[in-house]
């Protein structure tokens, strides 16, 4: 994921190494050299639409929590943010579940819970996510 990342930041520096280079070499016109405001403004213009697209992207994984393979013998319930760092979160192990304290520094189990918290709806793998998601885009005209 951080190499995706790191690619998508260097994609608008490439970008605008390009266009300055074109507009370097391009022909000198009666108004100017080849680089003027207009050719400035796009560049800027892409790198602000590749950056919000980034960050767009960014929010939307945050937001979707796709669940990763892998975790099937703790599952979270449920999460509540504290602060920038801090939460608290219920877990369920071994069929109990459990109330922890999370900080960046620590993590305390507060207390156990006597009556299980109803988990509303399972969220299917990511692989399902995905293969729901392909399956619309296919049926669309």
């Amino acid at each position: 994921m951080r190499l995706f990342f790191t690619v998508m930041a260097l994609c608008p520096a490439f970008v605008i190494a390009e266009t300055v280079a074109a507009a370097a070499t391009s022909t000198p016109t009666p108004q100017g050299n080849g680089m003027n405001a207009m050719t400035i403004m796009n560049v800027f213009g892409s790198l602000i639409i590749v950056l919000g697209l980034l960050f767009g992207l960014a929010w939307l994984y945050k937001k979707l929590a796709i669940k990763l393979p892998g975790s099937s013998h703790i599952k979270i319930i449920s999460s509540v943010m504290l602060g920038p760092r801090e939460r608290i979160l219920v877990i369920e192990v071994q069929g109990k579940q459990r109330v922890l304290g999370v900080t960046s520094h620590q993590i305390n189990m507060l207390f156990e819970l006597d009556q299980p918290l109803v988990d509303d709806v399972a969220a299917p793998d990511w692989r399902a996510q995905f293969q729901t998601l392909l399956q619309k885009q296919k049926s669309k005209p």
